[in-house]
């Protein structure tokens, strides 16, 4: 949840704890089964945190309404799907199911923000604010469906990245699937009806920062492509771990014919108008492309691909 508020100093973080502290006060003691994180990151959201406090409510339980609905909706033997991912990150504790989580994913640190960020309260290693999944709502879920007799298929994995490699594994296990093209897309830049219906499978990007070029770099070596469409997030910030687009655009074109989607390369990284664009191109893409039918990807070629991670309870 994003609250408005007036603006502060970026850098302010007593002000931005403070008054996240007190928007999460009345919230808590509305119910017990879920935790709230004030995330504050002066680097990659620099523009927001100066308007805007941002709260993740994240669950501890199953609620009823969720519990009816898969009960409601699952059909017969079928399996839920708990994505269960542990990314960590030091948060600060301010209360009782209250927290603070100074940074997030990127090319720095966490003890790089707290070298210059720090409050005197006490520190916890958790699982991160945006990506983590709380181990009281995985354990939830387990107890149900072990009540239930539903079969759990469990994608616990330690880093974003790992989904992503996992995702583009599973889009070339389906047939019609265009493995000669590649399409890099990046945050909430994404549009998954495409690759289903282009057979143009997709590499998810994280972030937009030097993290994410590493994980493409490593991605590429030893592959080529006949095609590399690419689309990054602008996020305003230029934060000192958010790369050239230059660099981005060397590293693709030694591995294939690069085509930028919803991007504008004299603007990056503050290009508003990038998600309009990409809307459009996107569209013109499936147009271009389209399979006669959409793929899809089968439940056992599905466990087929955890069973390196996990095991399926």
């Amino acid at each position: 949840m994003s609250f408005s508020r007036a603006p502060i100093d970026p850098d302010d973080l007593e002000s931005y704890q403070e008054f996240g502290r007190d928007l999460a006060e009345p919230i808590l003691r509305i119910g017990e089964g879920f935790e709230i994180i004030n995330h504050y990151d002066p680097l990659h959201d620099r523009n927001l945190v100066k308007y805007v406090n941002r709260l993740r409510l994240k669950l501890w339980e199953l609620p009823r309404a969720y519990r009816d609905f898969i009960l409601e909706n699952l059909a017969p033997r079928g399996k839920l799907i708990l994505v269960d991912c542990d990314y960590r990150w030091p948060q600060y504790v301010l209360g009782e199911r209250s927290f603070l989580q100074i940074g997030g994913l990127g090319g720095v640190s966490p003890e790089e923000y707290l070298e210059r960020w720090a409050l005197d309260l006490p520190l916890e290693e958790r699982r991160e604010s945006e990506w983590g999944c709380p181990e009281g709502f995985a354990s939830a879920v387990r107890d149900f469906a072990t009540r239930r007799g539903i079969e759990v298929l469990e994608i616990r994995l330690s880093h974003p990245q790992k989904y992503s490699l996992l995702a583009y594994r599973a889009y070339l296990e389906c047939k019609r699937i265009r493995r000669e093209e590649v399409l890099l897309d990046c945050f909430n830049h994404q549009n998954p009806r495409t690759n289903v219906q282009t057979g143009i499978p997709a590499l998810w990007l994280p972030f937009n920062t030097e993290d994410s070029l590493a994980f493409v770099q490593e991605f590429l070596e030893g592959r080529r492509f006949r095609r590399i469409y690419f689309t990054l997030l602008p996020s305003f910030a230029g934060s000192p771990d958010t790369p050239a687009l230059e660099r981005w655009l060397d590293s693709l074109s030694r591995h294939g014919k690069v085509e930028l989607l919803g991007i504008t390369s004299r603007l990056f990284p503050a290009d508003p108008l990038t998600p309009f664009r990409l809307v459009a191109q996107f569209q013109r893409l499936r147009r271009r492309s389209q399979l006669f039918r959409p793929l899809e990807l089968d439940l056992s070629a599905l466990e087929g691909l955890l069973s390196p991670y996990h095991s399926i309870a």
